[in-house]
């Protein structure tokens, strides 16, 4: 796993690894608990990233580590 941060485009970059729908589900649960969302269009206020799409990537994680990387070798198929 990278250290770099997540960009945006990096939902473009099939190499980039992306995370099974459980984990995902359980990402934007806690992001739909989290103050710091904008409801309206779903974003993200202390990062600015859309967190339906950047939830979805494995190298991503959230800016307040309620939740963070995972290793896609790690995350059951």
């Amino acid at each position: 796993m990278s250290d770099k941060p997540v960009r945006p485009w990096d939902l473009f970059n099939k190499k980039m690894g992306r995370v099974d729908s459980d984990t995902y589900n359980k990402r934007i649960e806690i992001c739909k608990e989290c103050p710091e969302l904008i409801r309206l269009t779903f974003q993200c206020k202390k990062c600015g990233c859309f967190m339906k799409e950047k939830t979805k990537l494995a190298n991503a994680g959230c800016p307040l580590n309620k939740w963070g990387r995972v290793n896609v070798e790690e995350v059951p198929k």
